[in-house]
């Protein structure tokens, strides 16, 4: 499976830049694939902002999706 950027279809890479739906931006820094067919797996990013938070979140957060 390949994670990719819905509105280009380009594989997502760790180091990529992504933003959110909000428009906040972050670094990718791994992903977790899905474990079974009705989920969605996972997306490890550090949020580029004071802080520097890294979380978790559902692909669909910043746009992206798996593929086969």
């Amino acid at each position: 499976m390949r994670l990719i950027k819905e509105s280009t279809g380009e594989e997502v890479k760790v180091g990529n830049i992504a933003h959110d739906f909000n428009g906040h931006a972050a670094i990718v820094t791994g992903w977790a694939l899905p474990r079974h067919e009705g989920s969605t797996g996972r997306v490890y990013v550090k949020e580029m902002n004071e802080q520097g938070f890294t979380g978790e979140y559902y692909p669909s957060v910043y746009g992206m999706k798996w593929v086969d």
